[in-house]
């Protein structure tokens, strides 16, 4: 029988003389009393006697199991022994109740012993409470008991543990995709993809990342979504967040942009005019006609002021332009777009002939896109910083073709570097041969069985931007197509190439 330390702790209300209501000692025994004095002595709870009423505790060593009768006295300070205070005790054999190994089953028992063996977690059977795993094959899809029961060190089994587990098939988990979206769900798969953080995904757990540009959001509180898909090819559930957009401050800059046109450049540095000079130009942006969101300067307007231009002779307008800022951080996105007119000499200029132009924009750095109706845009190579209010920005894609973004995403014509001409569909790829080509639209827009014939007038088949439309013949519109995709690989083609 091993010995038990019990804390014993009584609370004594003892009705002492009126003139010595104290007590100065205390006392326990077992069973039989020993004579007052000669039993276990007690100590006061706060470590001294000197009160009618003691908290009184001592360490009680038990006697041999079954029912015994514990007493407590104590002594006043007048030397007198008060009665005697008794209970009753049951008295029983400690067992050692260490854990010393753990099963599981499924459904029917085994019986003791015959279940599979779990390990403590902690890696050692060495206490009453521990920790269990086990690696236990699943039984078929549906309703299942699991039981678990554990043995002690006196090696006997201890009852039986059970819960219903719904077993459900397995499914492949791995992440094969993620994306994420703000406010409203555009529909599974449609939104902005992610990557996983180490480069592929191939696991249950990812880490992802991606660019998230806020310039297009409105200032205030915005919910942030993303979802993952899963091998097999589901969607899984959509995670939230919600995100409070803080506005950012706005600069306005002078922009001193340069850029020219292959198809009206000259043999020196300045562009031809022929479209101003027949007086084909419009009044009006032509560029939201061709499917182009351009916000509140839709619609933008020039005057016939402004058109008539003549001296400087780089002054003088040669076309539309349409310029777009897209942020660094999220380059598909367009914060700002604006119409603006192009002059000989490559600079451009506001819709009322101001030089160099300005633009408001949310401090940051954006990639600038220049467009035209008939070539294939261009894009500055990296990022340009629009931070300080009042400065002026410049770039110049004349000047050398390493300014744009990509590879060969200019041609030298005349002195100066310009954006390939000849994408008459306006779709950003120029093409001689093959579906939604560009030469065929020229064919038709001549009237198809005539291919002799010309059409005047302001058309994206303009390629030479004469004002004239020719499939055949001198200056034709048809010819700078197959250059520029390569006389010697008509069936190739050329692609713009933005961030």
């Amino acid at each position: 029988m091993r010995t038990l330390h019990a804390l014993l702790a009584v609370v004594l209300f003892v009705a002492l003389r009126a003139q010595v209501p104290v007590l100065q000692q205390a006392e326990y025994f077992w069973d039989s009393d020993p004579g007052p004095g000669n039993g276990i002595a007690m100590s006061a709870m706060d470590g001294t006697f000197d009160r009618a009423f003691e908290q009184v505790l001592a360490y009680a060593i038990p006697p041999s199991p079954g029912l015994h009768k514990l007493c407590v006295r104590v002594k006043g300070s007048d030397n007198s022994w008060g009665p005697v205070f008794s209970t009753i005790m049951d008295v029983v054999a400690m067992r050692d109740a260490r854990v010393i190994t753990a099963e599981c089953f499924w459904d029917a028992d085994p019986g003791p012993g015959s279940g599979t063996p779990m390990l403590a977690f902690d890696g050692n059977f060495n206490s009453a409470f521990e920790q269990l795993s086990g690696n236990l094959t699943a039984p078929s899809a549906g309703l299942h008991r699991l039981s678990i029961r554990v043995r002690g060190v006196d090696n006997t089994w201890g009852p039986v543990f059970s819960t219903i587990v719904d077993v459900v098939n397995a499914r492949q988990v791995r992440i094969t995709s993620a994306e994420y979206f703000w406010d409203t769900d555009p529909g599974a798969g449609n939104g902005q993809p992610m990557i996983a953080f180490d480069g592929a995904f191939n696991s249950v757990l990812e880490q992802m990342s991606a660019t998230v540009s806020l310039t297009a959001l409105s200032v205030g509180p915005h919910v942030l979504h993303l979802r993952a898909k899963g091998a097999d090819n589901s969607w899984g559930p959509v995670h939230r967040s919600v995100v409070h957009v803080d506005p950012q401050p706005e600069v306005t800059v002078s922009f001193d942009l340069k850029v020219a046109l292959q198809g009206c450049m000259g043999t020196a540095a300045l562009m031809n005019n022929g479209l101003r000079n027949a007086g084909l130009v419009p009044l009006a942006e032509p560029y939201s006609a061709l499917g182009h969101d351009l916000g509140l300067s839709a619609g933008a307007t020039t005057t016939s002021a402004v058109l008539s231009v003549m001296f400087p002779p780089g002054a003088s307008v040669v076309d539309w332009i349409l310029v777009e800022f897209h942020p660094a951080l999220a380059p598909s996105q367009i914060t700002a777009a604006m119409p603006l007119l192009l002059r000989r000499g490559g600079t451009v200029a506001q819709t009322d002939g101001g030089y160099p132009f300005l633009i408001t924009l949310p401090a940051a750095s954006y990639y600038v896109v220049v467009r035209h109706r008939n070539h294939l845009p261009v894009a500055t190579e990296s990022p340009v910083a629009i931070s300080t209010n009042g400065a002026t920005v410049a770039i110049d894609f004349t000047a050398a073709a390493v300014q744009a973004f990509g590879t060969d995403a200019q041609v030298l014509a005349g002195s100066l570097y310009c954006m390939w001409s000849g994408d008459a569909t306006h779709d950003g790829m120029i093409k001689y041969t093959g579906s939604g080509n560009d030469r065929d639209p020229i064919l038709t827009a001549v009237g198809g069985s005539m291919p002799h014939n010309t059409v005047s007038g302001y058309s994206l088949r303009d390629v030479n931007m004469n004002g004239i439309v020719k499939y055949t013949g001198t200056a034709n519109d048809r010819d700078p197509i197959i250059l520029n995709v390569g006389s010697t690989t008509p069936n190739g083609a050329r692609a713009g190439q933005l961030p």
